[in-house]
């Protein structure tokens, strides 16, 4: 039976012929989920032996990496601020930005006392589990057409034991407006907004592995931001904030879309890499 030594160092250099990104982190991931433990225990026992079907589960995951499978998917979950988030084809994997888009919701919602929040196309349940896991005060609902997605945000409320309302809503159907019980403080969403002609130009881990719906917005990149712009008036109460992730590209854009439709104090906040990703708008009462 192999080492745990011997098996980092052999999935290290297929990982790393794979043009794999980190490859000893890598392995040492997918190692740690077999075995067990953390990376000092992984180390300080790296001589032990392991057992044939673990040895084999172990070669299975690497496999799939090697084949270009995202390492969250052969996990089959990641983090987001601090919680363990199950993925599966069904949603789109967790991005750091939209850590940062969290961030600016809490600070908006800061001084707010059990606010009302609704995040639209909420996927994996990410963003709407992030805010009621650091405001346990919030009333948290979260929107999204995807049945299978559904599913999998409504198994990560469970096992983080958080009270989120999930809901299956087209935000494009008539009827979505009857699913607006109360109005929020909050309405949140990173929606859909790579336009169907920059797919060929995603790397394939994002194009092949995260599900269109979650990614593509049609012909126009505005399509999602000109619906939720429209709906505020229906689904926010007045004083509410609006956060939206945004394309680079198109995030000016979007926010002068923003500001046509009446919002006020809208901004452009960059995320960690300087680029324009995070919209920040204000919902005022229409003045008579």
């Amino acid at each position: 039976m192999p080492t745990r030594q011997t098996l980092l160092d052999e999935a290290t250099q297929r990982l790393d012929r794979a043009d794999w990104d980190a490859p000893r982190r890598t392995a040492e991931w997918l190692l740690i989920e077999v075995v067990g433990g953390d990376r000092g225990t992984l180390y300080a026992r790296s001589q032990r032996t392991v057992a044939s079907d673990l040895v084999q589960q172990f070669h299975e995951m690497v496999d799939r990496c090697v084949e270009g499978e995202p390492l969250q998917h052969v996990l089959g979950y990641t983090s987001f601020r601090g919680l363990r988030i199950d993925v599966s084809p069904a949603v789109m994997i967790p991005r750091p930005e939209t850590e940062e888009v969290v961030e600016a919701a809490l600070d908006a919602i800061t001084g707010v006392d059990a606010p009302r929040v609704l995040d639209v196309g909420t996927g994996s349940g990410c963003i709407a589990l992030a805010l009621k896991h650091e405001r346990p005060d919030a009333e948290v609902t979260a929107w999204d057409v995807s049945v299978d997605a559904l599913a999998v945000a409504r198994g990560n409320a469970r096992r983080l034991d958080l009270d989120v309302e999930f809901r299956e809503v087209d935000l494009f159907a008539a009827e979505s407006a009857e699913q607006a019980t109360r109005p929020v403080d909050l309405l949140i969403s990173n929606p859909p907004y790579i336009p169907d002609e920059e797919a060929e130009s995603l790397p394939a881990v994002v194009r092949e592995y995260d599900p269109a719906e979650a990614l593509f917005s049609g012909d126009d990149p505005l399509r999602f931001y000109r619906e939720l712009a429209a709906r505020v008036p229906e689904l926010c109460v007045p004083g509410a904030d609006i956060v939206l992730e945004a394309h680079a590209d198109y995030a000016e854009e979007a926010a002068a879309l923003l500001r046509e439709a009446g919002l006020a104090d809208v901004r452009v906040h960059t995320d960690l890499s300087g680029r324009p990703r995070i919209l920040i708008a204000h919902y005022r009462e229409p003045s008579n």
